[in-house]
């Protein structure tokens, strides 16, 4: 199912500059949960041929943020816990996914995942948002 509440696209919105940079596609956003895709370009491969980590990480951080405006909060990451598995390479469409897991009156806790079009994982972690007042 593929739903993008009001909160959520109030940010993808405001996000715009990070969106056209990565190219990304926001597919859902709704019920604390974010999934979108980005296709990786050749600016974005390390010295050894493969996507630079800060490009997963980021992903995942959007995909974070998406899914907490997605709550009705907004907020912004204060850690971020990223593990690597596997490479990409250029060309490659990857889907990034975030989900809350818990939520006090000040912080969010949620996880997250990059995977390649092979759904294969590529790197998960997970984040801590500090919610700010609206």
């Amino acid at each position: 199912m593929s739903e993008i509440v009001t909160d959520a696209q109030e940010l993808i919105d405001l996000d715009r500059s990070v969106r056209e940079r990565f190219a990304l596609k926001v597919h859902h956003a709704a019920q604390g949960e974010c999934r979108l895709s980005a296709t990786i370009d050749e600016g974005w491969l390390n010295g050894a041929g493969f996507l630079h980590g800060s490009v997963a990480y980021a992903l995942m951080d959007s995909a974070s943020a998406y899914a907490c405006a997605s709550q009705g909060v907004r907020g912004v990451t204060t850690n971020g816990n990223i593990t690597y598995v596997k490479g990409a390479n250029a060309g490659a469409e990857l889907f990034a996914s975030a989900e809350v897991v818990s939520q006090s009156r000040r912080v969010m806790s949620l996880k997250a995942e990059v995977m390649d079009h092979e759904d294969q994982l590529l790197a998960h972690g997970t984040f801590l948002f500090q919610l700010l007042e609206r």
